[in-house]
């Protein structure tokens, strides 16, 4: 330690700035999660000015990254450092100039959700707190950086030719590969490469920066015989493709390790790798604090860690397999110390990937290579350079068809869910032992002029494999007790989880009529989340789109999403067009689809839910049609004392059939259609006499769900009322057959010292 001072003083920077930002993200005071704007409330008029630094363009609007950024509302003026403009149409808008734009200030939200996309974190660990949208963008000051502008014409120029050659699926994937533009990514292909644990190759990552600044630094050390020339143009070469590309945590942690290596031959010295990665680590995290948080951060500092603390453990003697052998050892060191950072963020894991990047990750030297002679060659040689693409084009051919190779394999994910913190310390403590003992053992054998002799392989193994063992052991998937039931923030819509103590898991209804691929964006990443790779049932309550646009999502993504082995629908007579529609598409996918009557019921363990309503044959009798609201499929779930309500849509003369059939009270009750004034009546209360009402709604939704008198209603009935649009997801939780052990978690709140 004592010839490693510059290690030392960044690990004390490090460990100091990781307390404050773990800190400040609990108490939610300090200057990394907190920025001035936070003062101004959300939707109001602001006028924003700052330099621009960076461009991202699409045939509707422009992108605007801004920083030294001035926010007036009128009020008072507030100066932030970075903020982001989008502005309506194409401007001619150059790197350094000066814009003023007005709108209305928005921030970004935080998940509703576990397990969906945070904006809010995603922005604010760069620095950016809010946006605004504008119709039209005022150029204030035309200086423009001449240097990173041109760099910045030529990224698109390149990016255009690329398209225009390889067409928009394999260019827009080699120009995400090259030039970090994912503007024209197939949305489909980028899910194919996460789903067999090879999307790492889309991203700018350290292996594309040190193969450009090695590569560089290489050829001009050979040509020109000196360390200094090779060393100095590597250096500059990289930093202007960095320049070019735009600045990333890869793109820092490769600039400041490349620079400690070449350095050290510049100089004649030893480069001491360890000292390397934590300068280059507190280097991100003095830019950019918050990258603690970052997904992007901990993969890439734990693929290197990994080469630097647990390839020597496994490393042995070269064998007749040489490099092959080589590569496999790396990528299970790879693999080891970043699992539990894949599994917290994305909650599954490729099972096959270790074994697809060993292919994978050799061919992609060789896109790289062709693709920046390509890319260099079309301004010489242009048939060359087109060759050259051509050549990168058939290896992502190559990359698409092992991809989809891959989907024939057994167990190709394993879906654990996000593991516990308790499971996540406990893995990286035995890990950390392991290292130990192993530096120790070593240091013993060069003692005795012994390096071959490393006893304790066989007990470093088990330590590995009980690591493991704790980690999977303290996921969802595997630790789960009682009943759970979440009642998820889909909008303007509804959906309902349930999980018993047992494992069974099933979904009711699922849908929105305000939120975006509902089912992609919201449901499917909290099942994964929570460690559900199949629900045994789905059940239909009816055919209203916001009750249903959701499955058809996961019904269309049997392959890449959730699976479902059966979905539940009300007597045929009570379908609709949607319904009959939505029974073809499960039926196409393979999924089995049966019906449920009034008091039918299903059983697991302990729980029970039974089919109230509705009844074909009472509604033909008593009026001689079936309406779609009024004869919403009502399911009642009993578990010990619980007793949940789940009434769709349920109102009018359904709902005073349910009142009338009704033998019991209830505990939980989900208010019918997002608490309308047409349903939930007084009459229904007085016979349900629930202690919770909850209520399925969107934010400030065009309907004004819940109205009030139904709110008056449920109030004077003295229950207590939880909303999804105040609470997030809302999820009970009970370990016992007493209501007293009910527990209650709102999903916002967890949040609400972020905010």
């Amino acid at each position: 330690m004592n010839k490693r001072k510059l290690f030392a003083l960044c690990v004390l920077y490090l460990v100091i700035m990781l307390v404050m930002v773990s800190r400040e993200m609990m108490t939610g005071a300090g200057i990394f999660v907190t920025f001035p704007v936070d003062t101004v409330e959300n939707g109001r008029l602001v006028t924003v000015t700052g330099e621009v630094f960076r461009i991202d363009e699409t045939e509707e609007y422009q992108t605007l990254y801004l920083k030294r950024v001035g926010i007036s509302d009128g009020r008072q003026n507030i100066q932030e450092r970075y903020f982001l403009a989008y502005v309506k149409g194409n401007h001619s808008f150059a790197l350094g100039n000066k814009i003023k734009a007005s709108g209305s200030l928005e921030f970004f939200e935080n998940e509703r959700n576990p397990g969906a996309f945070s904006r809010k974190k995603y922005y604010r660990t760069q620095g950016i707190p809010a946006c605004i949208w504008a119709e039209e963008a005022e150029l204030v000051n035309r200086n423009t950086d001449l240097f990173r502008e041109r760099l910045r014409l030529l990224r698109k120029r390149w990016s255009e030719t690329v398209l225009q050659i390889l067409g928009e699926k394999k260019g827009g994937i080699l120009n995400a590969m090259l030039l970090g533009d994912k503007q024209k990514m197939d949305a489909e292909i980028k899910e194919q490469y996460q789903l067999n644990g090879i999307a790492h190759i889309l991203a700018i990552s350290g292996l594309h920066l040190s193969f450009v600044g090695l590569g560089f630094y290489r050829f001009v050390r050979r040509t020109s015989g000196s360390y200094l020339a090779g060393g100095l143009a590597g250096i500059t070469f990289l930093l202007l493709y960095i320049a070019m590309i735009g600045c990333t945590v890869s793109a820092v942690r490769a600039v400041i390790m490349f620079c400690m290596q070449v350095g050290a031959d510049m100089t004649g010295r030893v480069n001491d790798r360890l000292t390397a990665y934590t300068l280059a680590m507190a280097g991100v995290i003095w830019w950019r604090p918050l990258a603690f948080l970052d997904a992007g951060f901990q993969l890439s500092f734990g693929a290197v860690g990994a080469v630097l603390f647990l390839y020597p453990i496994i490393a042995s003697e070269k064998n007749a397999f040489g490099k092959l052998a080589e590569s496999l050892r790396v990528s299970v060191c790879i693999e080891l110390l970043t699992v539990p950072v894949i599994l917290h963020h994305y909650y599954e894991l490729p099972t096959w990937s270790v074994l697809l990047n060993l292919i994978v990750i050799p061919l992609m030297s060789l896109v790289l290579l062709l693709g920046f002679l390509g890319g260099m060659g079309l301004m010489l040689i242009r048939p060359a350079g087109i060759g050259m693409l051509y050549g990168c084009g058939y290896i992502l051919d190559f990359f698409e068809l092992l991809c989809k190779g891959m989907e024939y394999l057994p167990g190709r994910r394993l879906t654990t869910g996000r593991p516990g913190t308790a499971g996540i310390i406990l893995y990286y403590m035995i890990l950390a032992i392991v290292v130990f003992w192993y530096r120790k053992q070593k240091e013993v054998c060069e003692e005795v002029k012994d390096v071959h002799f490393m006893p304790g392989t066989g007990l470093r193994l088990i330590l590995l494999a009980a690591g493991i063992f704790a980690l999977v052991m303290n996921c969802p998937a595997f630790r789960h007790t009682g009943l759970e039931i979440t009642f998820l923030d889909v909008g303007q819509g509804d959906c309902a989880f349930v999980r018993t103590e047992g494992g069974r898991t099933c979904l009711i209804d699922g849908g929105s009529s305000d939120t975006k691929k509902v089912g992609r964006y919201q449901i499917e990443p909290f099942l994964k989340c929570r460690g559900v790779r199949r629900l045994d049932y789905v059940f239909v309550s009816h055919g209203d789109m916001d009750h249903i646009n959701g499955l058809e999502e996961l019904l269309e993504r049997q392959q890449e999403g959730i699976a479902i082995a059966c979905m539940v629908l009300p007597e045929r007579k009570l379908w609709d067009g949607k319904l009959e529609q939505l029974y073809e598409l499960a039926t196409s996918n393979g999924i089995r689809v049966v019906t449920i009557q009034k008091g039918q019921e299903i059983s697991w363990e302990d729980v029970t839910l039974t089919c109230l309503e509705p009844c074909a044959e009472r509604f033909e009798k008593a009026s001689g049609e079936i309406s779609g609201n009024a004869a919403s499929m009502v399911l009642e779930l009993q578990y010990g004392e619980l007793k949940v309500l789940f009434t769709g849509d349920v109102e009018g003369e359904g709902e005073e059939i349910l009142t009338e059939d009704m033998k019991e009270d209830c505990t939980v009750l989900k208010v019918a259609h997002h608490g309308s004034r047409n349903s939930t009546s007084e009459a229904f209360l007085k016979k349900s006499e629930p202690m919770l009402a909850i209520i399925s709604a969107g934010r400030e939704n065009r309907y004004g769900h819940p109205h009030a008198e139904t709110m008056e209603r449920l109030t004077v009935e003295g229950c207590s009322i939880l909303n999804t649009a105040e609470c997030g997801a809302i999820t009970l939780r009970q370990t016992g057959k007493e209501v007293a052990n009910l527990r209650i978690i709102q999903y916002n709140r967890f949040y609400e010292k972020f905010e």
